[in-house]
């Protein structure tokens, strides 16, 4: 029992099932694995959010000591004049700050040249901080004003000191005053012009003088003056230094006021900076809080949507099996019940031949043994025999038949034949059967002047020998009619072929079966007419008809009868010329034949019927017999059965092949009648078979085929015509040079037939063109333009074809008997 191949657990339900939960554990865990990635960076987002900014404390740190800088150093130089080191304390801590503030931005280049601005600010912040501590001190320390107090009591002391000696001095003071007397009234026009100018103008004015004298002590006077001087002096010294010294302090405190502005605002600005950049991170950090979320959802989400697709894709896929299982299960419960049905038909079909095949042997060997009984053997008993046998090659033909049917290798001629002769052929040989069932067979042609037919007349024949043939086996009174009839359609005639019976007739189910191989109807009134077929009748019709395009059709009513109409179409054709029948000459010829079986019955028959035919032979029993012998020169063919007990066909075909030529012709004489086996003897060295069972002609036209002569079929004159004018011109009337070339001619026309055989047996395309090629223009050359034609329109014909069909060997086949025809008139002449 063979073994059926178990299907991988992927391509199993169980497999796709088992996939499908693995798939959701990794989804889930690839889902679980998302969230927890994506919620640890949630997490550390929120970490960085929430920690409080390095930079940002650091920058608001040295804000706020840079905001009370300036206050905290005044305190503590007010507090501690003079202790600088103190002071700059606070200082020192800011430029640490400012270095760690650096370090955070070492990065940024920009930050990190802000930074160094605010060292350099620090740095000449101290330093006017120092000149304003100076100032101030100075404007508070008052040894200067002191010194000039000082000077001011001495030039005080020395004054007094010198006022003791008394000098009296008079002074004499002069003072005029001129008095103008009041204006006269302004003068008219005309008194302007007429009167008279005066020339006093101010007689009327006039003078009062005063003198004054008064005695004064002129040392006294000189000294004090001279200490006032001095005093004045000293004070304006002290107001200008004062007023130098405010001066300088209020620009000290100006310029110490802006480079703490300046510090502060640059200070405000880093801080800006800073705020802005940790806004910017905190915006950052949610975007990128929202993105991670939004990631893992995307992430989740494209897990699950995939997840759901290959869920509905693996159950898509397990419903699929599982309704491919079911559709297996009935296919297979199906098949079951047609192999049990195939079984059983097959069966009665091996019941069937055994009846059949005994029938016609129990009368060859009943005959054959009142022969073997008599002196002179009665013609109606040798007939007996020969129809028997006959009628076992039918029954061995339908089997095979029905083995072309299912190998594909049906093949079918197309002749032009004579459809009423064949028609009438057909029923002279139906009409004993009918008589013997005392049955009527009505026939009705309509052929309407249509005699000539082109198509296959032996598959014809076949069809209605099979149908007739059924028609009166399941018809027990009545009539039997064939009718033909035919629709015309250009050259295409379009045949209906009407089988009629008044038989018992089949049921609907029934008439659905009757085709199939094997099959036969079992109802009552069927059992009796059974036993005389193999089941395969109907079947080959079937197959024969739909092969050549046609169809059939059955109907029949249970008690009432059948009707079987087939379909055929064939073309028209023309009355073909007259034919004269070429006589076979008796050969002569010194060309020998060799025959090896096991079976001497075999070698007897063939022994008769080549020493009938004058050819000369010689048989062996075995293998080693013949390979012991001594090979002849004029031995030109060898036949040897495939099956003897001390080696195969095959086995002593390549012995043979050793040591004689390949001009040596090997034919395997065989019952291996279907189509591989024979592809497998040709492949293996045989150049070809003689089937079993063969009759004289078929043995008689191997040897014919090889040596060059055949039992050729009538042969139209017209197409073996023979014009040798041209040729006799070239020779000038040599006879001799005549016959030299048509000898040449022949000789070679001979190994180029073979070699065409040879071809078409192995389907050697390009052989066959080469040949045929040369053939033509041969033949053509020798004065036989028709058949020279058929060969050029041959080789065009294969030039367009990759392989060879039925149609165009059975042409070749024609034309070959042609060349042959025409080879014996050469050599007639």
């Amino acid at each position: 029992m063979s073994s059926v191949p178990r299907r991988g657990l992927v391509k199993a339900v169980k497999g796709k099932i088992i996939f499908a939960l693995l798939l959701g554990c990794l989804a889930l865990l690839l889902a679980w694995g998302v969230s927890k990635v994506a919620f640890q960076e949630m997490l550390i987002t929120v970490e960085n959010i929430s920690a409080p900014s390095e930079r940002l404390r650091l920058v608001n740190a040295l804000s706020r000591k840079i905001g009370t800088l300036d206050q905290l150093q005044k305190k503590q130089a007010f507090d501690d004049p003079g202790n600088y080191s103190k002071l700059f304390k606070e200082s020192r801590q800011l430029r640490l700050l400012l270095d760690t503030l650096s370090s955070l931005y070492h990065t940024d280049s920009l930050q990190l040249e802000r930074i160094e601005t605010l060292k350099g600010l620090l740095a000449e912040r101290d330093k006017q901080f120092i000149t304003y501590l100076k100032v101030r001190e100075k404007m508070v320390n008052n040894k200067a004003f002191s010194g000039q107090v000082k000077k001011l009591n001495e030039l005080v002391s020395r004054g007094a000191q010198q006022s003791d000696s008394t000098i009296l001095a008079t002074e004499e003071k002069t003072s005029t005053t001129t008095v103008y007397p009041n204006e006269e009234k302004p003068k008219g026009f005309f008194s302007k012009l007429f009167g008279r100018k005066k020339t006093e103008e101010k007689e009327n004015s006039f003078k009062i003088v005063n003198e004054e004298k008064v005695k004064r002590d002129t040392i006294a006077l000189s000294a004090e003056a001279q200490m006032t001087r001095n005093l004045e002096k000293s004070l304006k010294t002290i107001e200008n230094e004062q007023r130098l010294k405010n001066a300088k302090f209020l620009n000290t405190e100006t310029v110490l006021t802006d480079a703490n502005n300046l510090l502060i605002s640059q200070m405000l600005d880093v801080l800006r900076k800073v705020e802005s950049e940790v806004v910017a991170q905190i915006e950052l950090s949610g975007i990128q809080a929202k993105k991670v979320v939004n990631t893992g959802i995307t992430t989740i989400g494209m897990i699950m949507l995939v997840f759901f697709f290959l869920t509905v894709l693996l159950v898509y896929f397990i419903f699929t099996d599982i309704t491919r299982s079911n559709k297996y299960r009935n296919e297979l419960e199906l098949a079951r019940d047609e192999a049990e049905y195939h079984g059983r038909a097959k069966q009665r079909f091996l019941s069937n031949m055994s009846h059949e095949i005994r029938t016609p042997l129990q009368s060859i060997i009943g005959y054959a043994e009142i022969i073997r009984n008599q002196d002179k053997p009665l013609r109606k008993d040798i007939d007996a025999i020969y129809h028997s046998s006959e009628h076992l090659l039918q029954i061995v033909n339908e089997v095979l038949d029905y083995n072309r049917i299912i190998s594909g290798k049906f093949t079918f001629q197309d002749r032009t034949f004579d459809l009423r002769a064949l028609l009438n052929e057909v029923t002279s040989v139906i009409i004993p059967q009918a008589s013997a069932k005392q049955l009527d067979l009505v026939t009705d042609f309509e052929l309407n002047g249509i005699t000539y037919v082109k198509g296959d007349p032996f598959r014809l024949k076949q069809i209605l020998y099979n149908l007739l043939g059924n028609a009166i086996k399941f018809t027990a009174k009545g009539e039997v009619k064939l009718s033909v009839f035919f629709k015309r359609q250009s050259d295409q005639l379009h045949f209906t072929f009407v089988v009629k019976d008044t038989g018992i007739g089949m049921s609907e189910k029934e008439s659905s079966l009757i085709f199939n191989e094997f099959e036969q109807i079992h109802a009552a009134g069927y059992e009796a007419s059974n036993q005389a077929g193999a089941g395969l009748g109907l079947n080959i019709v079937k197959a024969l008809i739909e092969n050549q395009g046609g169809r059939i059709y059955v109907k029949s009513k249970v008690g009432e009868g059948s009707t079987f109409t087939a379909y055929l179409t064939f073309e028209i054709a023309e009355s073909p010329v007259l034919v004269k029948e070429l006589a076979r000459p008796k050969f002569e010829s010194n060309e020998q034949v060799w025959i090896v079986d096991d079976d001497q019955l075999i070698l007897d028959l063939c022994g008769i019927i080549l020493q009938k035919n004058g050819i000369r032979y010689q048989s062996f029993n075995s293998p080693i017999q013949l390979l012991n012998a001594q090979w002849e020169a004029d031995v030109k063919i060898v036949l040897m059965d495939m099956r003897m007990p001390e080696m195969s066909g095959i086995e002593l075909c390549k012995k043979l092949r050793e040591s004689i030529g390949k001009d040596i012709k090997i034919y395997a004489i065989t019952a291996q009648v279907l189509p591989d086996e024979r592809d497998f003897l040709l492949e293996n060295g045989f150049d070809g078979l003689l089937m079993k069972p063969f009759k004289e002609e078929g043995l008689l036209s191997v040897f014919y085929e090889v040596v060059g002569v055949q039992d050729s079929p009538l042969v139209s004159e017209a197409e073996v015509e023979l014009d040798l004018t041209v040729l006799k011109k070239m020779t000038f009337g040599d006879e001799e040079q005549l016959a030299k070339i048509l000898n040449t001619f022949a000789r070679d026309c001979e190994a180029d037939a073979l070699e065409i055989r040879r071809a078409s047996t192995h389907v050697d395309m390009a052989s066959l063109r080469l040949v045929t090629h040369r053939l033509a223009g041969r033949i053509a050359q020798i004065g036989a333009a028709k058949l020279a034609a058929s060969f050029r329109s041959m080789e065009l014909e294969l030039s367009t074809q990759k392989e060879l069909t039925a149609l165009e060997s059975d042409k070749i086949n024609d034309l070959l008997q042609k060349l042959m025809a025409l080879l014996r008139l050469v050599k007639e002449r």
